[in-house]
């Protein structure tokens, strides 16, 4: 099973050519990003209280009340506004960052696999003008090959990865909405 996904993974490269291989790197940069949004969204940078409180009290679970006033009792009332603010670049400053840069990576894919396409139809038209020896069925193939392998892979790169960004966006949306109902009943509160 190992040796013949190895094998059909070079076909796949030896004949993507080197738009395969950007892609491929790409790949790695977009899994390493939508990991490190994953693991944020975790918030271990949360102050205060442990990230996972702070996602019990965002997400307004069960335990909130108890939570909250946990909070409250290690707030200084006189410095709220200037302490919120900070809790808030502490948990979500990273995630505000990268979640966009995350999304125009993705985005990028579709775009790469396209620059496979226009390579290889440049391969099948070199092919079919240099032909002398082999047939130009032969050289077209192989550009045409060239052209839907890198066109594919892009699509299958991204397409998965923005649908679990997205996800992960919702979910970064529904603590920042949280945090923001945080706020207000800390300003009621005091």
């Amino acid at each position: 099973m190992t040796n013949g996904i190895s094998q059909e993974f070079f076909i796949l490269s030896s004949e993507g050519g080197w738009v395969f291989w950007c892609l491929l790197a790409l790949a790695f940069g977009i899994s390493f990003a939508v990991l490190s949004i994953w693991s944020l969204l975790r918030l271990p940078n949360a102050p205060i209280i442990k990230g996972e409180q702070w996602k019990a009290l965002l997400l307004q679970n069960s335990s909130s009340s108890n939570l909250f006033n946990k909070l409250t009792k290690k707030i200084d009332e006189k410095k709220l506004g200037g302490q919120l603010n900070q809790i808030e670049a502490q948990m979500f400053a990273s995630l505000k960052r990268r979640i966009p840069f995350t999304f125009v990576l993705i985005s990028t894919a579709p775009l790469v696999g396209l620059l496979g396409t226009v390579s290889g139809m440049f391969t099948t038209f070199d092919g079919m003008g240099n032909s002398s020896t082999s047939g130009p069925s032969t050289v077209i193939a192989e550009g045409v090959s060239e052209a839907l392998i890198t066109t594919q892979t892009g699509l299958v790169i991204s397409v998965p990865a923005y649908i679990i960004l997205f996800y992960l966006w919702v979910k970064y949306k529904r603590l920042r909405h949280g945090f923001r109902l945080i706020e207000c009943r800390l300003g009621e509160k005091f």
